[in-house]
């Protein structure tokens, strides 16, 4: 996962005499929201965005990917919590591991890669 930063402020506004305030750079989104990279297959990325265009005007539908891949972790999630943990939330941790799972490993030792999308300029 990419670290995620704190915005610098920006530089001093211009002000009068004897004041001393400064402007800060706001992030995007709500302070409950934070920006996080996984590694997910191309196929996927593509059909999700594919689903997210042809529904997005219908009522209730995600209106863009982000939305998307929220709702379906947080099912995912809940239903982790249903089998695992008796539908209860799991004690917070400071960090999962990083890296290939077993299978990535496996994939990776038996050289088994995706086909590369030419690029498109």
């Amino acid at each position: 996962m990419a670290p995620t930063q704190e915005p610098a402020p920006q530089e001093p506004a211009q002000s009068g005499p004897g004041e001393e305030s400064r402007r800060t750079r706001r992030n995007r989104t709500s302070p409950d929201r934070v920006q996080r990279s996984f590694y997910l297959s191309r196929d996927l990325v593509d059909r999700a965005r594919a689903a997210v265009w042809a529904t997005m005007e219908r009522p209730g539908e995600a209106y863009n990917v982000s939305q998307l891949a929220g709702r379906g972790l947080e099912a995912e999630v809940r239903r982790l919590e249903t089998t695992y943990n008796d539908g209860r939330p799991f004690p917070p941790v400071n960090h999962v591991p990083s890296g290939p799972s077993p299978e990535g490993v496996e994939r990776i030792r038996a050289g088994v890669t995706s086909p590369r999308r030419p690029r498109s300029s």
